[in-house]
Order: C-alpha cells, then structure tokens, then sequence
C-alpha cells in the first residue's frame, strides 16, 4: 500500500506533474518537481519528494511504496541516476514508468503541542547535551551553544549548511531546535527568526535538506524526532532514554544532531538567560510569548 506525509497532499491532489531524480541514497530515491503553473494560471511551486523504500523514515517529504515496485525504482548505474520511466506526480497518485500507485494511507508528521517540562540539571543542559554533542558529526558546539543561550540569529548563521551529505548536520541541529519550538514555543521570536533565516537560505544547502528545514518551519519532521520531544516533554528519564535510543540511529549522523538541536532549544526555554517563562496549553493557544 502507497503511503505518504501529509505534507505532500497538496501536491498529489493537483494536477499532474513530471519529477526527476535528484539523489539516490539507501532506502530513498529523491525527486525534484519544478515550479509551474496549473490550467487556471495558479502558481505551483517547486518540490522535493521522497520515494522511500518500505520501512525506511518516514520523511515529512516522503512517500512511502509498497512492496513489489522494485522494478520502476530509479537505480544508480556507474555513477549516474537511471529511472526506468517517467515520473509523475498528482491526481492522488505517483505514476512510475506507466504504473500508477494511488496514496491510500496517509501519515501526520506534525509535532503536537507539548507543556515545557521543569527544569531537570540532571538532563539540561550537561550530561544529555554533552552526549548528544559527542554523537553528532561536523562542528556544531558553537551553534548548538548559541541556541542553547538563545542568540538565534547567530545560531542559525553557525549552523546552516555545516558538515558533509545530502543533509549537512548543522541542518539537522536546526531541524531539531524548530521541533523543539513547534512543541513548546510556535509563536516565539525564535521560531521567526528561525523560519526567517530558512526561508532565504537557497543555496547555503542542499536542496534537499532546505526542504526537510522548511518542512520542520511547519513543524513537519521525522516521527523518531517528536517521539523524542514528546519524551523530554515528561522530564522523565525512563521516557527520554529510550526516544533517544530510537531517534540516534536517524541517518548517518541525522539523529545525534536532530536530537543535539532540540535539547539545546528546550535548555534555552527553560533555563535561558534571556527567557520568559511561559505556560503553554498542550491543547489551546498559548498565553504568553516568550521573549528569546
């Protein structure tokens, strides 16, 4: 059964639209759809989609096959990408080379609303961000402590584009502090500068991971990374230990800085200099800002 994130509805319910391929890496092959324009003259804009092999993550821009399509997957062939046919997107389908795969399962890659836990010294910002800081690739201290004293700005500066791969690791840093924001703080000053910066960062990084930072701007990411939110959530360490057990092994080194990046942000709500603490309604808006 063919399944993908809701993010992608809007483009699988309009009209139909060519892709090509961009990167294959194990478990994913990624597809690029350029901007156009629908019958009615609307604007359609560009994409990066997912084709995810059954049982991989379940990326905010993926779309997951079903078993047996093994067939139509673009391959790599001495180096260069090689699709057995066209690929289309829309219509509530990906079409590949002549077969088409209607989305019949749908999954939320939002992050919920979740209550600030206390402040735990045991877990913030030392031991916890000390381990997270040693798993992660690329230089990310300097970022990770910016977000961590709530100097934004020069954060998102420190960390965009940082290290090696399809998705540098000061990306996925930053991808964990919106995370942490979606859950705690959506209408805060550090998201919009945080959305701010993603949104003119068009060639800083790969096209690939400026779409999982947009994605995460909506609060859209990996379900390993809002189990993992959801668990410091609890201040409980019998609930952290394992979320982070299960969002670590994200890529191959996704995880460690997803995981880096929300606990320098939530360290910062909770134990900033520069903060307001406020309570926010798991489920209702929030009843005051957070000055960062």
């Amino acid at each position: 059964m063919t399944a993908a994130s809701l993010t992608l509805f809007p483009l699988l319910a309009g009209p139909a639209r060519p892709a090509r391929v961009s990167a294959i890496v194990s478990g994913a092959v990624y597809l690029e759809l350029d901007p156009t324009t629908d019958d009615e003259g609307k604007h359609l804009p560009g994409a990066v989609v997912a084709l995810l092999e059954p049982g991989a993550v379940q990326l905010p821009i993926g779309l997951t096959l079903p078993p047996g399509v093994a067939d139509k997957v673009p391959v790599m062939v001495d180096g260069d990408p090689v699709s057995p046919g066209p690929i289309v997107f829309g219509y509530g389908a990906v079409s590949m080379a002549g077969t088409r795969l209607p989305v019949l399962r749908w999954w939320n890659p939002s992050v919920p609303k979740q209550v600030l836990p206390p402040p735990a010294p045991e877990l913030l910002p030392t031991a916890l961000l000390d381990s997270l800081l040693a798993e992660a690739a690329g230089p990310l201290d300097e970022g990770l402590n910016l977000l961590r004293t709530g100097d934004t700005e020069a954060a998102f500066q420190a960390l965009i584009g940082v290290g090696p791969g399809l998705t540098p690791a000061g990306d996925d840093a930053l991808v964990g502090a919106l995370a942490a924001l979606a859950a705690w703080a959506p209408r805060s000053t550090a998201h919009r500068l945080l959305a701010d910066g993603v949104a003119g960062a068009d060639g800083r990084t790969t096209a690939i991971s400026a779409a999982l930072l947009r994605s995460a701007v909506t609060g859209a990411v990996v379900p390993q990374l809002i189990r993992f939110v959801g668990a410091l959530s609890t201040g409980d360490p019998a609930a952290i230990r394992p979320a982070l057990d299960e969002v670590l092994p994200v890529g191959a080194s996704s995880g460690a800085a997803m995981a880096a990046g929300a606990v320098a942000q939530l360290t910062c709500l909770i134990q900033g200099p520069r903060r307001r603490r406020a309570a926010i309604d798991a489920t209702g808006p929030i009843g005051a800002a957070f000055v960062l």
